[in-house]
C-alpha cells in the first residue's frame, strides 16, 4: 500500500496565535487569570451551574458571576481578570460548595482547628464573627456562624495581579471604550452610535454602564464587521464576524472579543472548522475540512490536530492518536473500500514498529522503519 501522500494533508495551512496549555486548577489558584484563560474555562466547564447569573457593578468596576448550584461567586475586575472568589457553606441563594477548600479546611470547623492548619489569623475590624489570613497571592476572609466556618472570601493581592500582567495583555482584544465621538443617540444607557478615529471604526447598538452592552454592530475601514452580542465593550455572546483582510467569516460564541466556545469558521481558500474554541484558537473537539475532500474529526489543541481523531481522505481513513496534524501513536489506516487495513505505531507521521495488516481478509504482520517495510532476514 502506498500511504505517504495520506499523511501530507494533516499539516494546517493557516498560522495562528500561540495558546498555552491548561492545567487543572483549584479556585484560589485561578486568581489573576483572565476570564477566557484555559484554566478558567476548564474549571467553569466542570461546574453544575450551566448559566450563572450576572451582576455589573460599574462604580466598583466589577463584573460578578453567581454559580448558585455550586455555592460560589466570582468577581472580575476592569481587566476582566478574576479578582475575588466567594465560597459558601449554604444559604438562601447558594448551595454548599462541595469541592476541596484551601489549606484542607472544611465547613463547620471552628477557628482553633482552622488555625492549626493555616496559622494564626488576624481579627477583622468591626466584625467579631470574621477573621483574615494574608499570603503573597491572596487574602482570605473567614466568616463564622455560631462559631463554625460558613463562608470564605478570597481576594487577589495587587502583586498577584501584577504577576499576571502579560497573560492579561495576551487575553485582551478589541474593546470599545467610550472615548470616541457620539454621532447620535444615548451612549450611556440606551441606543446610540459612536465613532472612533475620524470614522475609522463605528459601533451602533445598545449601551449600558456607558459601554457597548447588548445587541449591536461594529464595523471598521479595515473590512472587519461584527454583529451580535456585546458585553462591557467587548464582542461577547453569540455573534457573526467577517474579516475582509484575512478572508474569513465566523459565527458562534465570543468572549472578550475572541472566539471562545462553540463556533464555525470558513476561509476563502475553502478551509472550514466547526467545533470548540478558546482564546481565538481551535481547542477542544471539532471537524476540520479542506477542499471538502480532506476531513479531520476529533480533538484539537491550540490550533493543532492533536489528540484522538479520524482523518478521511479520498483514499481512505486514519483513526487513532494525532500530534500536530500527524499520526503519532497507535493508529489504524484503512482504504476507502476497507479491503486493506493496517494497525500499529506511528511516530511523527511515519510508520515505525510492528503492524498488524488485514489485506483482502488475510492477516499478516509487517515491520516498518521510517515508513519503509523491513524484510526479515532469512
Amino acid at each position: 500500500m502506498t500511504q505517504n501522500h495520506f499523511i501530507k494533508i494533516f499539516a494546517l495551512l493557516i498560522s495562528f496565535n500561540w495558546l498555552p496549555q491548561a492545567k487543572a486548577q483549584s479556585p484560589e489558584q485561578l486568581l489573576g487569570q483572565p476570564y477566557i484563560s484555559l484554566e478558567t474555562k476548564q474549571f467553569l466547564s466542570s461546574l453544575n451551574t450551566t448559566k450563572p447569573t450576572e451582576e455589573f457593578l460599574p462604580y466598583l468596576r466589577l463584573y460578578k458571576q453567581n454559580y448558585a448550584e455550586d455555592g460560589m461567586a466570582l468577581e472580575f475586575n476592569s481587566d476582566i481578570a478574576l479578582y475575588r472568589i466567594m465560597l459558601y457553606d449554604s444559604g438562601y441563594a447558594y448551595k454548599q460548595y462541595k469541592r476541596e477548600l484551601p489549606f484542607g479546611i472544611s465547613w463547620g470547623m471552628r477557628l482553633p482547628a482552622i488555625e492549626e492548619l493555616t496559622g494564626i489569623h488576624d481579627p477583622m475590624p468591626n466584625n467579631e464573627f470574621a477573621t483574615k489570613l494574608s499570603t503573597a497571592d491572596y487574602q482570605i476572609e473567614f466568616y463564622f456562624t455560631n462559631k463554625k466556618l460558613a463562608h470564605l472570601r478570597i481576594t487577589a493581592t495587587i502583586e498577584r495581579l501584577k504577576n499576571n500582567a502579560f497573560i492579561l495583555k495576551q487575553a485582551n482584544a478589541t474593546r470599545l471604550l467610550p472615548n470616541g465621538v457620539v454621532k447620535e443617540g444615548d451612549v450611556i444607557d440606551g441606543e446610540g452610535t459612536m465613532i472612533w478615529g475620524n470614522g475609522a471604526a463605528a459601533y451602533q447598538g445598545e449601551w449600558s454602564y456607558g459601554l457597548p452592552h447588548g445587541r449591536g454592530q461594529y464595523i471598521d475601514t479595515f473590512g472587519n464587521k461584527y454583529e451580535g452580542d456585546f458585553k462591557l465593550g467587548f464582542f461577547w455572546g453569540q455573534g457573526k464576524f467577517y474579516s475582509k483582510a484575512y478572508g474569513y467569516s465566523h459565527s458562534g460564541s465570543y468572549a472578550m472579543s475572541k472566539k471562545h466556545g462553540e463556533g464555525r469558521i470558513q476561509y476563502a481558500n475553502g478551509v472550514k472548522y466547526q467545533g470548540d474554541w478558546a482564546q481565538d484558537a481551535m481547542h477542544g473537539y471539532g471537524l476540520y475540512t479542506m477542499e471538502n475532500r480532506y476531513k479531520y474529526k476529533g480533538q484539537v489543541q491550540a490550533n493543532q490536530l492533536t489528540g484522538q481523531g479520524t482523518v478521511e481522505t479520498p483514499e481512505g481513513t486514519i483513526t487513532g492518536s494525532f500530534k500536530n496534524g500527524k499520526p503519532h501513536g497507535v493508529c489504524t489506516q484503512a482504504t476507502k473500500d476497507n479491503l486493506q487495513q493496517i494497525t500499529g505505531p506511528f511516530v511523527n507521521g511515519k510508520k515505525n514498529g510492528t503492524f498488524k495488516a488485514i489485506i483482502l481478509g488475510e492477516e499478516r504482520t509487517i515491520i516498518y522503519e521510517n515508513d519503509v517495510e523491513v524484510v526479515p532476514q532469512r
